[in-house]
């Protein structure tokens, strides 16, 4: 009985411990990947490598500017406008600008782009590679001498990098001009004055903070969609529970990053 009640204490722990290894173990292996992916691009340099990464820009980045529209525009009518309002209420010119800078310019947009990317582009590079490896293609390449990280890896890295800090910025710019314009149409023509104001509030560090978080968004999400598409063996099963996986996975660690590049910019 006594064995059976401390069986029973000790049950939440051992998941608990179990969890948080199995989460570093993860976090290793990943890193790892990342690691190997970047430290050698002289191979990615040529026309094949060149083509795949203006294939998944346009992919990544060009066939997101819909969706992106759709919701900038939504951020801007719903939250820029209404801060606009509820903060001029409240405080001053100064107050206003730095709320929209802060909040809509540097923290929405590349977390609101990156789970659009994720979305989108995150799960087809798990679903795409994740088939090719089920069915063989990546192991004949290999077979050929074809390094994946060439071929594959690094200009899927690349283009989802690259799109993720286009998609931010552009995303930034509609959310913030959609939201002024709303309020200086509907409430005062006063508020256009924010049109200039607003992007020369930004501060140099904060800008900087800006693309190196999403320079790390756009590499998490292309290397999760990429390791868990090779972690794909022998079951199709494997590409949808990987592919949930790596949408999940990236998740948390876009969230994880945007909460310590915000404290380490503060």
């Amino acid at each position: 009985m006594a064995e059976s009640r401390e069986g029973t204490l000790w049950g939440p722990v051992d998941a608990v411990g179990r969890a948080v290894i199995d989460t570093l173990v993860y976090l290793v292996d990943l890193t790892v990947f990342i690691i190997h992916a970047l430290s050698d691009w002289r191979g990615a340099f040529n026309r094949a490598a060149y083509n795949a990464i203006i294939s998944q820009i346009i992919f990544t980045g060009i066939d997101a500017l819909p969706a992106i529209s759709i919701l900038a525009l939504a951020v801007g009518a719903s939250i820029t406008s209404q801060l606009i309002l509820l903060v001029q209420a409240f405080g001053t010119d100064a107050d206003v600008i730095r709320m929209i800078t802060h909040l809509v310019g540097l923290e929405l947009s590349p977390l609101l782009a990156a789970i659009i990317v994720i979305g989108r582009s995150g799960s087809a590079i798990t679903v795409d590679l994740g088939n090719m490896k089920l069915h063989r293609e990546v192991e004949g390449l290999e077979l050929l001498g074809i390094d994946i990280r060439d071929f594959f890896i690094r200009p899927r890295l690349a283009g989802v990098v690259i799109s993720q800090l286009m998609l931010s910025v552009y995303f930034a710019v509609i959310a913030i001009v959609s939201g002024v314009l709303f309020s200086a149409v509907f409430s005062s023509a006063s508020y256009f004055r924010y049109l200039v104001a607003i992007p020369l509030a930004f501060d140099p560090m904060q800008l900087i903070g800006f693309v190196v978080k999403d320079l790390l968004f756009g590499l998490i999400i292309g290397a999760s969609g990429c390791f868990h598409a090779l972690q794909v063996s022998t079951s199709p099963t494997e590409v949808p529970q990987q592919t949930q996986r790596a949408i999940v996975n990236s998740l948390m660690l876009i969230f994880i990053i945007d909460g310590l590049v915000a404290l380490a910019t503060r």
